[in-house]
């Protein structure tokens, strides 16, 4: 298997998509490849994603890309295209692939293990690819007159063969004022679809007694959210162009961070399953 670590390339690239909009198709680094569900594929300069933002009651479940916007090569003229007739999105930093976006499907997980008879369709970020691939994509909340602030990162784990992956981190209020997201379910979503191996298994339940709950890694994480909002703070209020990129900093920043305790779960996936 041809496992890929995407986490780093994918930090740099959402930097690289934040400042295009000041740029005018010039560089070779804001190409994409627009892989069609019919089959067929396309490139163009990437320009954005149209999004919309869904919750259920108080919980912002994720932000729902519905198109995408891009520019032509030869003329540059901007159109849009639906995200229902595109499977995945590769993009291109000169002939190196700086990161790849898929349309997945996800179901959820409860605490006793049982997936969700429903399913919802998302685009996400392929953070690792592996045995058991890792997609992610940081949430943002978007008010009138305001910016766009970050409220927290969605990670999701499937299994390679699966039909549907699961959401891996706990679905979050819109009223929480914490950044971040939490882990608590992180152990059901792994044995949801891992868990059929038996020392996997028992790593895991090892990981909830001491790690999860003996070292209160969820309540530490998310106090380490706090201390990188802090410090990023300070290192950009005095610099106006970084301060721009203020929250996609911090949403990079803590969701790397999260991601490190994705990676080492499934790197014990690989050392005793495979």
């Amino acid at each position: 298997m041809n496992r890929k670590l995407y986490i780093t390339i994918f930090c740099i690239l959402h930097v690289i998509l934040f400042a295009q909009k000041a740029r005018n198709f010039e560089a070779e680094d804001d190409i994409a490849e627009f892989q069609l569900e019919d089959g067929s594929s396309f490139r163009g300069h990437f320009i954005g994603p149209v999004i919309i933002t869904f919750t259920s009651g108080q919980i912002i479940l994720n932000n729902k890309i519905s198109g995408f916007k891009y520019a032509t090569l030869d003329d540059k003229v901007k159109k849009e295209i639906r995200s229902n007739d595109v499977k995945r999105v590769i993009f291109y930093n000169n002939d190196s692939i700086a990161g790849i976006q898929e349309k997945i499907n996800v179901k959820t997980v409860d605490r006793e293990g049982n997936l969700s008879e429903s399913n919802f369709e998302t685009f996400e970020y392929l953070l690792y690819d592996g045995e058991i691939k890792l997609y992610g994509s940081n949430v943002y909340t978007c008010e009138t007159l305001s910016p766009c602030y970050y409220t927290h990162s969605n990670f999701y784990i499937q299994k390679s063969g699966d039909p549907y992956a699961v959401l891996a981190v706990k679905k979050k209020s819109q009223f929480s004022s914490k950044i971040g997201s939490s882990i608590e379910n992180i152990v059901d979503a792994f044995k949801a679809i891992g868990g059929k191996c038996s020392s996997f298994n028992q790593y895991l339940d090892f990981f909830d007694k001491e790690i999860l709950q003996g070292k209160k890694l969820d309540k530490t994480l998310q106090k380490e959210y706090q201390d990188i909002y802090e410090v990023t703070l300070k290192e950009t209020k005095n610099d106006r162009t970084q301060f721009r990129k203020f929250f996609n900093l911090v949403a990079d920043k803590v969701q790397s961070r999260q991601a490190e305790v994705y990676f080492g779960i499934i790197k014990e996936y690989e050392k005793n399953c495979l």
